[in-house]
């Protein structure tokens, strides 16, 4: 099962530009219950799960002031990514034998494309391989 790019992008665009400050605060707090999610997957889902954590560090060091190089467009991308990874109701049932990670992905790949000079950036400097991160 292929996954529409151009579905993804909006869902990006319509979904991003309602994080909140406050939205942004349950983000960082849902981390842990993210992370315990996707701990079980990582066998089946290694892109993902090493993902899901690059972009947690990067929103936790924002929320806590130690990364305040990131625009706030692209703090509310990866918390609008991390939210949709731990919902149950996206583009492709996680439930789905394969193929339902593939929306979480293509999040995840948006966003990392949109915002790669910094997330680059911010990768290197916290022992990230930011190749690893960007390959398919």
């Amino acid at each position: 099962m292929a996954i529409a790019m151009n579905a993804v992008e909006e869902l990006l665009a319509t979904g991003a530009p309602e994080i909140t400050p406050a939205s942004l605060d349950k983000a960082v707090r849902m981390l842990p219950r993210l992370r315990a999610k996707f701990a079980s997957l990582d066998p089946e889902q290694p892109k993902l799960a090493i993902r899901i954590e690059f972009l947690g560090q990067v929103l936790e060091d924002f929320a806590s002031g130690l990364c305040r190089d990131l625009t706030f467009h692209a703090v509310a991308d990866i918390a609008f990514a991390l939210q949709y990874f731990y919902q149950d109701n996206d583009l492709i049932p996680d439930d789905l034998p394969d193929d339902g990670f593939k929306d979480d992905l293509a999040v995840s790949e948006l966003v990392l494309e949109r915002h790669g000079k910094v997330l680059e950036e911010y990768a290197v400097a916290r022992g990230f391989e930011w190749k690893e991160l960007v390959s398919n």
